[in-house]
């Protein structure tokens, strides 16, 4: 796209959002199921004294001091920078809250009572069922992408006779009914996932009738290479079943394009990982059968959406203040979107505007800086926007 198509884009979805906070506070969400409690850190490769350091800045360079030490053995400092929210359900629910809408979260922010670190998470939101504890991360941001260490042992609390037990048959059959958007995010870490999903469309929607146009139901798996081909394909079968009841979405980034690509035995003109960003994501569409797949890297995001293929750039920075959660946040922006009603490659704007404010402020946006950087984005295109904040 040029300059000018890019600047015109953004300008209309900026227009097209004018006046509509309202709407937007209407919107009613539920989400689940992960949290964890992340420490964004650094690696040190040399320090000067307790204060001074220089990092390892990239993965390469970390990947390269730990192929020396092969045979051997070594140490590796990490310095740990804040500590913030984490789990895919929390920061995109936090991301949209944050705009207006009305959340209602099922998941592992602490039990019995909320851990501190999700005190204003759960204060945002308009209602918090707490059924476990939170994992734990360490997320090592590097120039070139990033590595995250996860200890997911709480999350084998999440289930569906702990749900049942913490919310309510009738409860959760309510919750269900109201919900514009329902989200069920990551897969890859929740081993009852499958099982909730069946539970969900057979003892839940079951007695759910919706009118007007179907809701929303959004899964994001959260890196599914640690899971086989075998598990995706069962878990992707039983996702499809909402189709009946909802317009099923899959968010994913591009390295895990590549690893579900994989998963399905899709054989594209050039390597998977080398593949362009309409071609894996149609192929992926083409398998799954969903109303959307979208996939996402840093610097914009392809969608097919109701068969039709779409695509929107970002705003990328060279400098990052923040990158986990930036998926999460795009995801959060483009279910927005696509609940207001805006255009395929609007929503998908939206989205890349949502990540591109919180990679550079290191906290989702208000509904006024939302709209505050998509003027300066507007104003600003083709520029890399690194001081903006």
């Amino acid at each position: 796209m040029t300059s000018n198509e890019v600047a015109k884009l953004i300008a209309g979805t900026r227009n097209d959002l004018i006046h509509r906070e309202d709407e937007v506070r209407e919107l009613n969400l539920l989400f689940g199921f992960d949290a964890f409690v992340d420490q964004i850190a650094d690696l040190i490769d040399k320090r000067q004294d307790f204060q001074h350091y220089d990092r390892l800045d990239t993965i390469q360079a970390f990947g390269a001091k730990i192929m020396e030490a092969a045979g051997l053995s070594t140490n590796i400092e990490y310095v740990p920078r804040y500590t913030k929210i984490g789990g895919s359900a929390v920061n995109m629910g936090a991301a949209m809250a944050s705009i207006g809408c009305n959340l209602v979260y099922i998941g592992c922010i602490g039990y019995p009572t909320v851990n501190p670190v999700f005190s204003d998470f759960a204060a945002a939101a308009h209602q918090c069922y707490n059924i476990a504890d939170p994992g734990q991360t360490i997320a090592v941001e590097f120039r070139d992408g990033k590595i995250m260490l996860c200890n997911t042992s709480p999350l084998q609390e999440i289930t569906w006779d702990r749900i049942l037990a913490v919310v309510g048959r009738d409860r959760l059959r309510d919750l269900m009914q109201g919900a514009q958007l329902v989200a069920t995010i990551n897969w890859t870490m929740i081993p009852d996932m499958n099982d909730i999903w069946q539970k969900l469309q057979s003892e839940i929607l079951s007695q759910v009738t919706f009118e007007g146009e179907k809701p929303l139901f959004f899964m994001d798996p959260t890196d599914p290479e640690k899971r086989t081909g075998e598990d995706w394909r069962e878990a992707m079968d039983i996702y499809a079943d909402f189709s009946s009841r909802y317009r099923t979405i899959l968010s994913i980034n591009r390295k895990e394009a590549t690893e579900v690509a994989r998963a399905y035995g899709i054989e594209l003109s050039v390597p998977l990982a080398e593949a362009g960003l309409k071609e894996i994501t149609e192929a992926i569409a083409a398998e799954l059968g969903l109303y959307a797949v979208v996939v996402h890297p840093v610097d914009g995001a392809g969608a097919v959406i109701d068969g039709e293929y779409f695509f929107a750039p970002g705003p990328y920075t060279s400098s990052p203040i923040l990158t986990t959660g930036a998926g999460d946040n795009f995801n959060g922006g483009f279910c927005l979107g696509m609940l207001l009603g805006l255009t395929p490659q609007q929503a998908l704007t939206l989205g890349t505007a949502t990540s591109g404010y919180y990679v550079r402020a290191a906290r989702s946006p208000s509904w006024d800086q939302l709209m505050r950087f998509l003027s300066y984005w507007e104003a600003n295109v083709g520029q890399d926007l690194s001081g903006y904040a």
